[in-house]
This record gives C-alpha cells, sequence and structure tokens, in this order.
C-alpha cells in the first residue's frame, strides 16, 4: 500500500509539473494569429491639406493662396554681381497694416522711404525734409526697395515654370518653405517662401548659370498692431507722422 500510495503521489506531481510546463510555455510565448496580426492600412484623410505634394504643375495655386502677415518687421541682405563687381545693401522693413516703413543702407548712404498705398515719402539720411511723391498702384514696396515679389510667381505663364517643391531647409528660420523656378529667356528665378508666415525668405536670380542677384532674409518678427516696435517709425524727418494708426 505504501508503494502504490507513493506512485500515485508521484503520478500526480508529474502531472502538476507537466502542466506547469505547458501554462507557463502558453503564458511566454502567445504567436499573434496572423488574421488579426495585419493592421488595416490608415486611410489619408480627405479633407486634410496635402501640403507635401508641390508640384510645377500646382505650385503656382499654392502661391496664390499664401497671406503676408498684417504687421512684422523683416530685413534683408541684397547682394548684386555684375561684371566682377559686387554690391551689397541691407533692407530693413516695418509693416503695420498699410503703412510701409523701408530704410536701405548701402555704400551711397541711407535711404528711408514711408508710405500708405497712396502717398510715397523719400528722404536720405541727414535730410531735413522729405520728398512726397504720388504712389503707383502697381508698384509694391518691394519693387521699391530693389526686392523680386514672390507673387509674381503666381502670374507668370505657367509653361515659365521649370520647378516646385515643399522643402524643410536648415538655413531659413522660417519653418517650411515653398521652393519655385521659372526661366524666362536667359534669366532664371528662384524663389523660397515661408510657408508659415507667406512672406519671401530668399531670392535668387541667375544668368547663364551665375548668380547675378541675391536677397536673403536676415531677421523676421510677426508684430501685433499697436506693438512698441511701430513708436516713431512712421516719422518723417521733421518730426511729422502723415499717416494715422
Amino acid at each position: 500500500m505504501f508503494i502504490l500510495a507513493t506512485l500515485a503521489v508521484i503520478v500526480v506531481i508529474g502531472a502538476l509539473f507537466v502542466g506547469n510546463i505547458r501554462q507557463n510555455t502558453r503564458d511566454a510565448i502567445v504567436l499573434p494569429d496572423a488574421a488579426q496580426s495585419s493592421q488595416p492600412e490608415l486611410q489619408p484623410d480627405e479633407n486634410e491639406p496635402a501640403l507635401l505634394e508641390v508640384t510645377r504643375e500646382n505650385v503656382q495655386n499654392i502661391v496664390r493662396s499664401l497671406r503676408r502677415p498684417q504687421y512684422y518687421h523683416q530685413t534683408y541682405t541684397i547682394t548684386r554681381q555684375m561684371n566682377g563687381a559686387v554690391s551689397e545693401t541691407s533692407a530693413e522693413l516695418w509693416v503695420a497694416d498699410t503703412r510701409v516703413c523701408a530704410v536701405l543702407t548701402a555704400a551711397g548712404g541711407e535711404k528711408h522711404i514711408l508710405t500708405d498705398g497712396e502717398t510715397l515719402y523719400v528722404w536720405y539720411a541727414g535730410d531735413e525734409t522729405a520728398r512726397t511723391l504720388a504712389a503707383s498702384r502697381d508698384a509694391t514696396m518691394d519693387e521699391l526697395i530693389g526686392i523680386p515679389t514672390y507673387e509674381q510667381v503666381g502670374t507668370m505663364p505657367p509653361g515659365s515654370i521649370t520647378d516646385g517643391e515643399f522643402i524643410t531647409d536648415d538655413r531659413y528660420d522660417s519653418g517650411q518653405q515653398i521652393f519655385a523656378a521659372s526661366e524666362e529667356g536667359a534669366v532664371r528665378r528662384e524663389c523660397w517662401i515661408s510657408l508659415s508666415y507667406g512672406l519671401l525668405t530668399e531670392c535668387i536670380l541667375k544668368s547663364g548659370g551665375e548668380t547675378i542677384y541675391d536677397a536673403l532674409q536676415t531677421g523676421l518678427e510677426i508684430l501685433a498692431a499697436g506693438d512698441e516696435t511701430f513708436e516713431d517709425i512712421f516719422t518723417l524727418p521733421d518730426g511729422n507722422t502723415p499717416f494715422q494708426n
């Protein structure tokens, strides 16, 4: 009887041991069912704009959809190269809705331009008075200070557009960029436009493969109406403020 009882205990212990091994095996290795392991592919939201899909065919529409901020302070370095001669101009812009002030600094001196889109004031450092001109409705402040207007990309003949691309470039602090290039005759124009701010980041003109012009943004502040940055900015050399806030 003792032998039979002992054998019975051994059998029970053996059964429990095997059962534990099987249970541990099931707990440690769980193979997913093939049907369950295949997750359904996420479908793109049809309402989400495909910002990354920028091509030469649609870049003009994208550029036309951009809007500039109402209030900002921006600086550029403009480099011109022709026949081995190089000239450099620093441009500083203050924009407050329709009021724009620009200061251009070059080897020839410092030029000030102030406008509200209807009246144009021009003077140089040291002047006590400003010349008053009627602002041309077709002329933009960009053109007055010698910077190509990026909106021109949207009005060019579609056949002149050679490149359109969405890029992120570490050289720029303006975030994501739209790159657009066009060729008209012997001149190639390359523009980098901030998608975040709707402002020109850089524009390069090339002739015969050589860079002849480069306007590069060197600083940008997005401001608000009444910002203290605008204090005394829209003032003529005689101290008068021609435009109302």
